[in-house]
């Protein structure tokens, strides 16, 4: 595997990003053979910010418009496996690329004890530099759903399951692909000896009784679309270990929403819109 970096291909999806960004593909192009930006807000602000590049291992695919995660992530990812890239390493805007973060997340792949699946690092959040509880641990472990940022894909994993599942657009789109690859056989594993600090949303403080806590701040579409897919996931996969655990973060999350987020009463419409079409949701 002492190849593999430079069989890597960083992705990174941006929507109306900052200058953050540049600073986070210098990060990825230390660690990978070659980054591909898809640019998901092909508008003149963000064009003008991703054009100019001192490095031509950058390439920037521009979208038609806000074609959604999952449809954005992929053409990342078909552009990495057209090139003849092993391993794609595919990134949001909220995340930072950690110095050494590859290296861990190869060294897990190569587990040869295990049929090894998606492979993704440990998370802290940027805010508060706060490890979570599940993130806690040593070398790497099996889990159900990653998150896709900071994830890494094998060739060979995704020739088997398949990209992400662009109907969902956004929010459970990681889930699905992970739990698609659990069922296909294949062990996802979370590695603990790399940390990815990751904002949720716009991050905001706020207090929330006696607590400072950080709300994410969705708009009703985010609302919307993780009401519907939680449902379309729970109904292919079953209400497994990762449903209980996404249903505890969900009920802190509304508490957030409820008791600190203005533009209460369009959130809850859009949430049981979604539940409505998540229900009456047909696969093709």
């Amino acid at each position: 595997m002492a190849d593999a970096p430079d069989r890597t291909a960083g992705v990174v999806l941006a929507y109306h990003p900052t200058d953050e960004i540049r600073e986070n593909i210098s990060r990825l192009l230390a660690q990978v053979a070659r980054v591909f930006v898809v640019n998901n807000s092909p508008d003149a602000a963000s064009r003008a910010l991703l054009a100019h590049f001192d490095d031509d291992r950058v390439e920037v695919l521009e979208q038609s418009g806000n074609v959604g995660v999952a449809a954005g992530f992929n053409a990342g990812m078909r552009a990495a496996l057209a090139a003849g890239f092993d391993f794609v390493w595919i990134f949001d805007q909220d995340s930072t690329v950690a110095d050494g973060m590859l290296e861990a997340l190869l060294r897990a792949q190569s587990r040869a004890d295990l049929k090894v699946g998606i492979v993704g690092p440990a998370l802290r959040a940027a805010e508060t530099g706060n490890v979570y509880d599940a993130d806690r641990g040593q070398g790497s472990a099996p889990i159900e759903a990653l998150i896709s940022s900071g994830a890494l894909f094998s060739r060979p994993l995704l020739e088997d399951i398949g990209l992400h599942d662009e109907a969902l657009f956004i929010d459970y789109v990681d889930h699905d692909i992970s739990l698609r690859a659990g069922r296909a056989g294949y062990t996802n594993l979370k590695v603990f000896d790399t940390l990815l600090d990751h904002r949720f949303g716009d991050s905001q403080p706020a207090r929330f009784l006696w607590r400072r806590v950080y709300i994410a701040n969705y708009s009703p579409m985010r609302h919307y679309y993780t009401s519907r897919n939680r449902v379309i996931v729970a109904r292919r996969f079953g209400p497994g270990k990762w449903f209980r655990d996404d249903l505890r973060y969900s009920v802190k999350a509304w508490a957030k929403v409820l008791f600190c987020e203005q533009g209460r009463p369009k959130k809850i419409g859009a949430f049981f819109r979604g539940l409505r079409d998540g229900i009456s949701y047909r696969d093709v």
